[in-house]
């Protein structure tokens, strides 16, 4: 039964990081507008409004105007409720649940603004940067982080991308990477620890590299075309906890 529950309350938490992905690039409210087709502007009401169902049931359209609504909605919500649930067969109702399911729920928005945007908000890898170091400091880390690896993963991880950032506009003339990607890495730093840096960098920068040099290739673009850096970021963060263990042990 709290297993189901679990899925509800995430799936309608997932509704409600598809307004932020959507209103806070757009210097939109999040909380007092009601939720509204961004094509027509239609005003959804509540009963049309239900997760993962709604979207399902319309067959992925507006009401309204028809127009398609992106599976992107659909995506983030499911993915939001097997987090809930996923973290609550981990950890239980406990502080460690609530930390896991605040750290992949950042990671799931930035993933979205980052590849509709290309945009990673400081609103969202600020806040989560000082949570991380509340949780870490209480000991409800649920990656086993200690303050000490927390606070120094935070600082490389800013530092490193500050450095090639700058490195790379002093010899190319052109901004290669942002700052936001400076900001992900202090959260990441701050929630996984030092030793993660090397590999999510490393990992993320590598995969990066080939997608971008396949759609190169196979789309024709201009070598300078940007890509959505942080999505191979967050993907390498995500995956990091479950992966990273093992890689250290090979080496």
């Amino acid at each position: 039964m709290l297993t189901f529950i679990s899925f509800v309350i995430g799936s309608i938490v997932g509704s409600f990081y598809n307004v932020c992905i959507y209103r806070l690039p757009n210097d939109l409210d999040v909380v007092s507008k009601s939720s509204f087709c961004t094509s027509c502007k239609y005003k959804i009401p509540f009963y049309l409004n239900i997760p993962i169902i709604s979207y399902i049931l319309n067959f992925g359209k507006c009401k309204n105007c028809k127009n398609k609504i992106s599976i992107s909605y659909l995506i983030v919500e499911v993915l939001t409720a097997s987090l809930f649930v996923y973290a609550y067969m981990l950890y239980g109702i406990s502080f460690n649940s609530l930390a896991f399911i605040i750290f992949y729920s950042g990671l799931l928005i930035i993933f979205f603004t980052d590849l509709k945007y290309y945009l990673i908000l400081d609103k969202i890898t600020i806040p989560l940067s000082i949570v991380g170091l509340v949780f870490t400091f209480f000991n409800f880390n649920p990656f086993d982080v200690d303050i000490l690896s927390s606070l120094l993963g935070g600082a490389v991880g800013y530092l490193v991308i500050y450095i090639i950032r700058f490195l790379f506009f002093k010899i190319r003339k052109v901004e290669g990477m942002g700052l936001g990607d400076a900001k992900l890495f202090l959260m990441i730093g701050i929630w996984l620890g030092i030793k993660s840096i090397y590999l999510i960098l490393a990992s993320s920068a590598l995969v990066g590299a080939v997608v971008g040099s396949l759609i190169i290739y196979f789309y024709k673009k201009d070598k300078d075309f940007q890509i959505p850096y942080g999505c191979f970021i967050v993907i390498a963060s995500a995956l990091y906890p479950y992966l990273g263990s093992l890689f250290y042990n090979l080496i």
